[in-house]
């Protein structure tokens, strides 16, 4: 399971790497953290940080531990 991280501690940026998670999420809905290593060309851990990032400022929702299924709650590069 992805431990939650104090969005105090470390803040949300909105990098390349992150915004290609985002919008993989946006256009696809909901993604497994598989689909998303693979959408976007980035390696496993680059994806699961962005990932554990955005669902410690609650811009994405873990549905489903199982399959590490994420689904995008709110569009940080909208804010």
């Amino acid at each position: 399971m992805h431990a939650r991280i104090d969005s105090s501690q470390m803040p949300l940026k909105i990098d390349d790497n992150t915004d290609r998670v985002v919008e993989e999420l946006a256009e696809k809905g909901n993604l497994t953290t598989g689909a998303l290593v693979d959408f976007t060309d980035l390696s496993r851990p680059t994806v699961t940080k962005r990932l554990d990032r955005l669902h410690a400022a609650d811009y994405i929702e873990y549905l489903h531990e199982p399959t590490a299924l994420w689904r995008l709650v709110e569009d940080p590069r909208e804010l």
